[in-house]
C-alpha cells in the first residue's frame, strides 16, 4: 500500500519542486541587488551601443532602481530587526 501511495503522490511532489523553483528565480529577480545592478549594467551596454533608445533606456532603468532600492530597504529593514532583538549583546 505504501508504494502505491508514493507513486500517486510523486507528480504533486514533482509539481511542487517546478512551483518552488519558479518561485526562486521571481524572488532573485525581484529583490537580489547584484542580479538588478547586473540588470542596470546591461541596459546601459544596451543603450550605448544603440540597441534600445533613451526613453526605453529611462523607463528601464527607473524600474529597476526602484527594484533595487525596495530591495535595499527590505535588508536594512531586516538587519535593524535583528539588532533590535538584543540590544545588550553588542
Amino acid at each position: 500500500m505504501l508504494i502505491v501511495d508514493d507513486l500517486l503522490g510523486l507528480p504533486f511532489r514533482g509539481l511542487a519542486g517546478v512551483f518552488r523553483k519558479v518561485y526562486e528565480m521571481a524572488d532573485r529577480e525581484l529583490n537580489d541587488e547584484n542580479y538588478l545592478q547586473q540588470k542596470l549594467l546591461e541596459i546601459q551596454l544596451l543603450f550605448e551601443m544603440d540597441e534600445i533608445t533613451e526613453a526605453d533606456y529611462v523607463k528601464r532603468e527607473a524600474e529597476i532602481r526602484e527594484r533595487l532600492n525596495t530591495a535595499r530597504g527590505a535588508v536594512e529593514e531586516g538587519t535593524e530587526e535583528d539588532h533590535g532583538e538584543n540590544p545588550g549583546s553588542q
